[in-house]
């Protein structure tokens, strides 16, 4: 967001804190700490009657207003769901609002359903998710892992019920850095399994551990993830990403039950647990559809190297914002 303000001289972004609650001061200025926010309004509601009447969290969804503080997208993508493609979504909208242009039918994030396409209709009916804008084409990932290109009449955005994974995928260039992994768009494969292929960058490393959360029984259970995510990055087989999947699930359900126990996230739409849970939903869902892949040999490297980014970045971000509350609380 910070480099989005100094890019787009003509914009105000507002980073708001919606704790609504007394802890709320210290979490924007945490906030704006770790993101190093300087260039756009980083504040805060620190009580219940302030809370606004609609929207969610950021990582569900930017709010966009126009010159006019008109609402001109209530939600866009997700980050929850389709990592930096979330990013990708609003700078599109920005992009055709400051050129006085109509939105895009369909933006990067997306989920669209395809048709009428004539010379491959075997994909007619497919869902995928929009990952790229190419003049009058869009780039779709489907949920096979193909990925084509497609004229905007072809694609017709629907609901998104679940977005194929892309938190690897070449086209979003966000492999991570475990490993030293890197990619661009002009990298990927025609239908790459869920990752950048063993081209992504140098070998597996193993991962030394993840932040302390400061609650010894979460920090004892990052360290039994990690075990299971080096042991994946040594073996790469599918019994060690079902040993990872059904470690994770216990972590996760442990991890949420103690956000009940000690009032950690509130309720309701800015509920910060339950943006939580769904992340271990989609951290979940993503491993058990490759378990329900068709066998193959060995896991892709990309897609391992993935994985284990994807859960330092879960432990370090997320994890991360409940500690001091745990701490406080008496979490053990």
């Amino acid at each position: 967001m910070d480099q989005w303000a100094q890019q787009h001289g003509g914009w105000t972004f507002l980073c708001i804190c919606v704790l609504g609650s007394r802890e709320a001061l210290g979490l924007a200025q945490e906030m704006g700490k770790q993101m190093k926010l300087e260039h756009c309004v980083n504040g805060f509601v620190d009580r219940q009657s302030g809370m606004p009447p609609y929207g969610q969290l950021g990582c569900s969804g930017f709010i966009m207003l126009d010159q006019d503080l008109r609402v001109v997208n209530a939600c866009t993508s997700a980050y929850l769901q389709v990592r930096q493609l979330a990013f990708k979504h609003v700078e599109a909208l920005m992009t055709a609002m400051d050129a006085g242009q109509p939105f895009p039918p369909v933006c990067p994030g997306e989920m669209v359903q395809l048709s009428g396409l004539a010379q491959a209709p075997q994909y007619n009916g497919q869902v995928g998710l929009c990952f790229a804008l190419e003049g009058d084409r869009i780039a779709v990932a489907l949920r096979s892992g193909k990925q084509l290109k497609v004229r905007h009449a072809n694609a017709v955005k629907v609901a998104d019920d679940g977005a194929p994974d892309t938190t690897a995928s070449c086209s979003t260039g966000t492999c991570g850095p475990v490993g030293g992994g890197s990619c661009s768009t002009g990298s990927c494969s025609t239908g790459a399994q869920g990752g950048c292929g063993d081209s992504a960058g140098a070998p597996l490393q193993l991962l030394p551990g993840v932040r302390s959360v400061q609650v010894p029984s979460m920090d004892a259970e990052h360290e039994q993830c990690v075990a299971r995510l080096n042991a994946l990055a040594q073996t790469r087989n599918v019994e060690a990403l079902q040993e990872l999947r059904d470690c994770l699930a216990a972590h996760f359900a442990h991890e949420e039950q103690m956000f009940e126990e000690f009032g950690f996230g509130g309720d309701g739409a800015f509920s910060a647990s339950k943006s939580h849970a769904k992340e271990h939903a989609r951290m979940l869902r993503r491993l058990q559809e490759r378990l329900d892949a068709p066998p193959g040999g060995l896991l892709d490297e990309g897609f391992v190297r993935s994985v284990m980014t994807d859960f330092v970045e879960h432990a370090e971000q997320y994890d991360d914002k409940y500690s001091a509350h745990m701490v406080a609380a008496g979490a053990q």
